[in-house]
């Protein structure tokens, strides 16, 4: 059985001379947090090492500091820098009614309610007060050129639906699929 991957942070610099790092997280606290004293992986792509996060600090609003099991000095945790944290998919904790990881919803094909495709979701918007779903799709444009010639042009077209029960109607995980209300300003 092929085991699936999960990044739930990237570590971006080195934090004194023990072998700290510092990460930033794509979790939210308590999940990044949950995985103190357990096994990780570290790496990019098929290149993955596993190593156990023996300490989980929080150093500012948007980053922690880290310290890796076997990673004891800077030089050592240099190597690592730019990678990414990882996690098996069954590791990550469960998530309750109407809340979702992103890793899930990226990626998911977004149709209105009467069938049609509006695109693909390509990033997600924390606002605070609710997600923003960034929804981009290809349309093509006729345009004339000179010599009675025509060609297709496809631009990338963007759509921001608020993570709301009045504009999303269905999220289907298994198919990868959500279904929203057609906005008056699409």
């Amino acid at each position: 059985m092929k085991k699936e991957f999960i990044e739930i942070g990237k570590i971006f610099t080195t934090f004194g001379l023990k072998g700290c790092v510092k990460v930033y997280p794509y979790s939210d606290d308590r999940t990044f947090e949950s995985f103190k004293g357990k096994e990780i992986w570290v790496g990019t792509g098929q290149i993955l090492i596993n190593v156990k996060m023996k300490d989980v600090k929080r150093a500012n609003k948007k980053s922690y500091l880290v310290k890796l099991d076997g990673f004891d000095t800077i030089d050592k945790s240099r190597k690592i820098v730019g990678k990414a944290i990882c996690v098996e998919e069954k590791e990550l904790p469960p998530v309750g009614n109407d809340e979702y990881y992103f890793y899930q919803v990226i990626g998911m094909r977004v149709y209105d309610e009467s069938s049609n495709l509006l695109g693909v979701v390509k990033d997600i918007i924390q606002t605070g007060a609710n997600d923003v779903f960034v929804v981009r799709g290809e349309s093509s444009v006729e345009t004339s050129l000179p010599f009675s010639q025509s060609r297709q042009e496809s631009q990338d077209e963007e759509i921001l639906i608020p993570s709301v029960k009045d504009y999303v109607l269905d999220m289907d995980f298994e198919n990868s699929r959500m279904i929203v209300k057609r906005m008056e300003w699409y």
